[in-house]
Order: C-alpha cells, then structure tokens, then sequence
C-alpha cells in the first residue's frame, strides 16, 4: 500500500510539475544538459584538487620517513662506534 501511495505521488507530481513547468521540454532538458556538465566539471576539479593534496602528503610522509630513516641510521652507527671503542678500551 506505502509504495503504491508513493508512486501515485510520485506521477501525480511529475503531472503537476509539467503542466506549471515554466519552460518546454526542449529548454528544461538543456538546462538539465548545461547543470550536468557544470556537475562533471566541478567533480574534475575537486578530483584533480583532491590529488594534488593526496600527492603532497605522500611526498611530505616519504621526507617524513627518509628524515626518519636517516636518523636512525646514524643513531645506529654512533652506537657502533661507541661500543667498538668501549671493547677497545678494556
């Protein structure tokens, strides 16, 4: 019963929506046409903004972790050299 109530609704509106429409069918599927498009450009926009973020933070996380890394690694070669002088001592 809901979903049938709906769809009357539903085509009752479209109806009604036709006959107060202030433009043709012509003119209403061409704004339709131009709103789509705007929506597909602005989509590539935000998409391209979106990957130049998500490229940026990949290259600040790759500096993060050579920074990181290089750290690290002179860590492990200061505490080679400790220990190798601390065996030659004793």
């Amino acid at each position: 019963m809901k979903i049938t109530s709906f769809i009357t609704g539903l085509g009752v509106g479209a109806a009604v929506a036709m006959l107060f429409a202030p433009r043709s069918g012509e003119e209403t599927r061409e704004v339709l046409f131009e709103k789509a498009k705007d929506g597909r450009r602005y989509a590539k926009e935000r998409l391209r903004d979106l990957r130049k973020v998500a490229n940026d933070v990949a290259d600040r996380g790759r500096e993060v972790i050579n920074d990181q890394k290089d750290a690290v690694t002179g860590a492990v070669q200061v505490a080679k050299d400790t220990y190798h002088r601390q065996m030659r001592a004793s």
